[in-house]
């Protein structure tokens, strides 16, 4: 897995690059779990690997958030274990620094809303990556 994926994030500017590698990730809603105890949430997803330009390729990877005080789910049946869902953006608005608001936006409205103490996450590949059918497109106004 020497191409493998591993980012840090610390501030909200670092949250911007998480999502454009974690844009078009696909999972299920039974992939994500929240922690209280920890204050952990986390996602394993089926990321698209936007860094490889020459070939479509996904793998399966992992966002942990950490410092997460709150979790509120939006347009998300979590009772639907079949539920899957089309990660479009990750946003981090500051409310009383570092302390903020990191926002999961899904395909068709659906949003995960965390409470954190900080912008603090890692987006880490742990599988091999494999070849996707086809390569993930929006229409401007499908962007979040």
């Amino acid at each position: 897995m020497s191409e493998a994926l591993k980012l840090l994030a610390h501030t909200g500017d670092d949250i911007q690059i998480l999502s454009a590698h974690a844009q078009d990730a696909v999972l299920q809603v039974t992939d994500m779990t929240y922690m209280a105890r920890e204050k952990r949430f986390i996602v394993v997803m089926n990321r698209f690997r936007w860094e490889n330009q020459k070939r479509n390729m996904r793998v399966r990877s992992v966002l942990n958030v950490a410092g997460v005080l709150a979790v509120q789910y939006y347009k998300i049946n979590r009772l639907r274990s079949d539920g899957v869902l089309s990660l479009l953006a990750l946003q981090f608005t500051e409310h009383t620094p570092p302390a903020g608001k990191l926002i999961l936006i899904f395909a068709g409205g659906a949003q995960i809303r965390l409470d954190v103490e900080a912008p603090e996450a890692i987006l880490e590949d742990i599988t091999t990556a494999w070849a996707a059918r086809t390569r993930p497109h929006h229409k401007p106004d499908e962007d979040a």
